[in-house]
Formats: structure tokens, C-alpha cells, sequence
């Protein structure tokens, strides 16, 4: 089984915590997205990953290097002009190869098992099975009583028996990528629009387990707080064992006090007196002796002067 992991994107809804790290190596509990879902998919059986790559591309290809997953080979589709979730993957055809193959977005998060979508489109002769979660902030997937898509919010005529949302998770056949333009950006809903005006079978299947898009520095927080706290299903292998964690040269000098939870990354520094409330520092970020910190991300290198309540900070 192959999959596709589109990383490319900007991550403009983080920013600016994404101004220095692409949101796809955005950490979780100190461990990147990317990473997160590269092992998940080889416990899948996956044997293949493309990732597509663009903004900070570097930065993705360095960490593939150095944390390569174990079972899985990894291949990259570089994108020097940014080609979208369906140009992407036309880019990509040739390192796909001819078979089904799952699709995930590196900035979601979720625990349910994408291989069930593939057996749905090999057993329904689908051209694409979405995941689906019913996120009213979101919804604008439209579906029939059987669960085959009949359009995206803004096509005149629908008369769906509910909306969802499409989670980031996908088990596509390859005939999909005959209706995308042969060149260019464009999106996977184009192409799923153009496949449902052909006729074909697509469907959505609602998802069980936990998700979440990680869309905003409150949302980072709260999936933190939640880890921390009372881990899902599926998810217990990222929560602490206590309320700090600390990455490889991360430490809290004397009289740091910390409330709730305070996850430092690699070489961040809470230095003495400082005030932890709920806050997460991304790598070689620094507290600075007797600041406050609340609720907060302090973004790669940032240094944290005074009281900060909140938001991201880089």
C-alpha cells in the first residue's frame, strides 16, 4: 500500500509560528506532525510515502533525512511553485504508482484507521473515499442517505441529507487524477467535483476517534492540555508522565513554577523565577528570569519578556 502526505502548504492560520517552521514538522507533545503520521502509516502496512513538499521545503527534507521511518520508504515531490491538493497530486502520479493509494493531510491529527477507507473504495469500486467529521465550524461536505458526496458548499441545486467536513483523510484510485488538469495548481475538490459530474462513485464515510485540524495557537493548546490531562484513545502514547516535558536540552532552572502542563523543545530554557501556565515553548525558545507565561506558544528562538497571556509569539 502507498500513501500520500501533502506537506507543502503555508500554514497561514499558525503564523507566526510558521514563519520559521512549516506547519507540517509542527510539534505535538515535542514530536512533529510529519513524524506522527509517517509512523502511523507504516504501522498500516504502508510501504511508500510521498510527501510533497514547497514552503521551507529544506527544513522537510532535513528531517527526512535524519528521522527516516523504520519499514517505509519515503520518496519527496518538490514543488518549486506551490500546485495545491490537486496539482500535487497529478505532480506526484509517477511515484504514486498505478494502484489505490490513502491520502492525509500533515496538518490534522487524527486516530482513525485510513485502511478502512481503502477496503470501502476496493469494495464499492469508488474513485475516492473521504473521512469525514461532523465539525459545524467546517461542514460543507454534502452527502445522500447512503453516504455518496453530491457536492461542496456553493454548488447551486444541492439538497444533501446533512453536512460533514472532510477530515484530511482519503483512500483515492488513480482514475481520480484524469480529472484534474494535466499541469498547474488546482484542488482535490476540483477534481472530485469533475469525477461526481462524470458519474463516478464518491463517497464519505464518517470517522470514529479523535481529530482535530490544529488550525489555531488556542486550538495547539487545548490538544496539549487534553494530552496532558485526559489522553484519547490512541493518542496515550504522546502524554507525559508528568506535568513538564522536556526535549533533549530543555531545562527549568530553580524556582520556575509551573501550573497545568509546560512542554519545552529542544534547548528551550525556563529561566529562574519564571511562571508557567499551560504554555509550550518550540525549540531554542527562552523565558526570561521571573516573566509570566499563560496559555501560550512561544515560536522557535523566541524570547519571553514580562507577562504574556495567550497567542502564539515568535
Amino acid at each position: 500500500m502507498r500513501a500520500m502526505i501533502l506537506a507543502a502548504g503555508f500554514g497561514t492560520r499558525l503564523r507566526p509560528l510558521t514563519d520559521k517552521r512549516p506547519k507540517c514538522l509542527m510539534p505535538v507533545m515535542n514530536r512533529p506532525l510529519l513524524g506522527l503520521w509517517l509512523g502511523r502509516l507504516a504501522s498500516w502496512g504502508v510501504q511508500r510515502a510521498v510527501v510533497n513538499t514547497h514552503y521551507l521545503a529544506d527544513q522537510v527534507h532535513h528531517y527526512l533525512r535524519e528521522q527516516p521511518p523504520e519499514a517505509m520508504e519515503v520518496a519527496i515531490s518538490h514543488e518549486p511553485e506551490i500546485l495545491g491538493t490537486g496539482g500535487g497530486l497529478v505532480a506526484a502520479r509517477g511515484l504514486l504508482g498505478p494502484e489505490p493509494f490513502l491520502l492525509v493531510n500533515s496538518d490534522v491529527l487524527a486516530t482513525a484507521p485510513a485502511p478502512e477507507l481503502m477496503q470501502t473504495l476496493n469494495d464499492e469500486g469508488a474513485v475516492a473515499v473521504l473521512g469525514l467529521v461532523d465539525e459545524p465550524r467546517f461542514n460543507t461536505v454534502a452527502l445522500d442517505q447512503a453516504g455518496r458526496i453530491l457536492g461542496f458548499q456553493g454548488q447551486e441545486g444541492l439538497s444533501p441529507a446533512r453536512w460533514l467536513t472532510y477530515s484530511g483523510l482519503a483512500a483515492l484510485s488513480p482514475r481520480l487524477l484524469d480529472y484534474l488538469p494535466s499541469s498547474g495548481r488546482s484542488s482535490l475538490v476540483e477534481g472530485l467535483r469533475a469525477a461526481i459530474a462524470g458519474g463516478e462513485k464518491v463517497l464519505g464515510r464518517p470517522l470514529e476517534g479523535f481529530w482535530d485540524d490544529l488550525g489555531t495557537p488556542e486550538r495547539l493548546i487545548m490538544l496539549h492540555r487534553l494530552l496532558a490531562h485526559n489522553p484519547p484513545p490512541g493518542l496515550r502514547g504522546l502524554s507525559p508522565e508528568g506535568p513538564v516535558l522536556l526535549g533533549p536540552g530543555a531545562r527549568l532552572e530553580n524556582g520556575v513554577q509551573v501550573k497545568g502542563f509546560a512542554v519545552l523543545g529542544a534547548g528551550a530554557v525556563a529561566e529562574a523565577g519564571s511562571f508557567l501556565h499551560e504554555t509550550v515553548l518550540l525549540p531554542g525558545a527562552r523565558v526570561s528570569a521571573g516573566a509570566r507565561v499563560e496559555r501560550a506558544v512561544l515560536g522557535d528562538g523566541f524570547v519571553a519578556r514580562g507577562r504574556i497571556q495567550g497567542g502564539a509569539h515568535a
